[in-house]
């Protein structure tokens, strides 16, 4: 599964984040949010191109990284997890 992420940098900047399109080995529903109507939380292997970016707490301890997804902009490949209701879902690679 491929989605556009949002990552947020660990340093002040104009825009506080980076969004990237990614493949997605994790998808979980935010706590604060678990309709998901605005965002869904994702575990990615973060490329290498934003590692030196990265926040040591948002490693899990497979060495995904968490990041978020929001609805809007993946509404179409998110459907089937929004409509089944699970929390988590593992994505085969």
């Amino acid at each position: 599964m491929r989605l556009l992420v949002r990552m947020t940098l660990p340093f002040d900047c104009f825009e506080g984040s980076e969004t990237f399109e990614t493949i997605v080995r994790r998808v979980r529903r935010a706590e604060d949010d678990p309709a998901c109507e605005v965002v869904v939380l994702a575990d990615i292997d973060l490329p290498p191109k934003y590692q030196p970016f990265a926040n040591a707490r948002r490693f899990n301890p497979d060495g995904t990284y968490r990041v978020e997804a929001y609805v809007k902009h993946n509404r179409r490949t998110l459907a089937d997890f929004i409509a089944s209701g699970e929390t988590e879902v593992i994505v085969e690679a």
